[in-house]
């Protein structure tokens, strides 16, 4: 992959895109990225809006497989993102992993397992189980909050009738935007 650019999946009603986004730094979570006031960009004078992600190769797959198109660049409303996933197996140097687990136990954080609803979005919504790591009432006020060992379903209604689709996330890491939640509940992480 080229030093600078990183591979994401994005999901918003109906659809999801595929492409490479900037990142200022290799080390550098795609979740911080998302959550910051400042989206980067190695060109800072490209036109766009002052909420979007720019993606370049960009594709775009509509509900049902169907390819919509292809594009150099394309921006993304990040306020229109339920989720995404990047192509990241692992992240983070020996010494910034030591020092989150030390935060972690010095504000008891544990680990819950996670079963979040989202809002019905034309015909369907998504069931996301996973683990959440903290405290949610501290990261539900980011615009996204980080989800590992994911498992995502699809649910949508055809002919009166409710089908699920499994969506595979890899690497099991998935950023999920929290105006998109309907409904939540966290358990003891057996």
């Amino acid at each position: 992959m080229e030093t600078g650019k990183r591979v994401i999946t994005i999901y918003t009603p109906d659809k999801t895109y595929t492409g490479t986004m900037d990142v200022p730094n290799e080390t550098l979570r795609s979740i911080d990225i998302f959550n910051s006031s400042n989206i980067y960009w190695k060109n800072a004078a490209e036109k766009s809006f002052d909420d979007a992600l720019l993606l370049y190769n960009a594709s775009i797959i509509l509900e049902g497989n169907t390819k919509l198109g292809e594009f150099n660049k394309l921006h993304i409303k990040l306020s229109d993102v339920i989720f995404f996933h990047d192509s990241l197996e692992t992240l983070g140097n020996s010494k910034e992993k030591m020092r989150a687990a030390n935060l972690s136990m010095k504000t008891k954080e544990s680990a819950s397992a996670a079963h979040i609803i989202t809002h019905t979005q034309g015909r369907g919504f998504f069931y996301i189980t996973g683990t959440f790591s903290g405290l949610f009432k501290s990261k539900s006020k980011y615009r996204y909050i980080p989800l590992t060992q994911t498992n995502v379903v699809q649910v949508t209604k055809s002919d009166d009738k409710w089908q699920k689709k499994s969506i595979q996330i890899e690497g099991g890491f998935l950023g999920l935007n929290t105006k998109f939640i309907e409904s939540c509940t966290f358990s003891e992480k057996n």
